[in-house]
């Protein structure tokens, strides 16, 4: 995970600080001959009195391959039961 405060002034989302992240993550994979595979973006626009932000979530593969997708496996099951 690689995550960027926006230090930019302005409101909105900064497709730099974006960039930037997706830069970072990029050179992480390419250092041990794999390539980024995008599993979750976040991004929060800046607005009046708070930065904008971005988080990737990434896994490096093999070039062409297939990363698998974050799933989140329940804290509990709630189970209803209709009579």
């Amino acid at each position: 995970m690689i995550g960027k405060k926006d230090g930019s002034p302005g409101l909105g989302v900064s497709l730099s600080n974006k960039a930037e992240v997706y830069k970072e993550a990029n050179q992480f994979c390419r250092a041990k001959g794999l390539e980024v595979k995008t599993l979750q973006t976040t991004t929060i626009p800046s607005r009046p009195g708070q930065l904008g932000s971005t988080e990737l979530q990434f896994r490096c593969v093999a070039p062409g391959g297939v990363a698998q997708p974050l799933v989140r496996e329940p804290d509990q099951i709630i189970e209803q039961r209709v009579r």
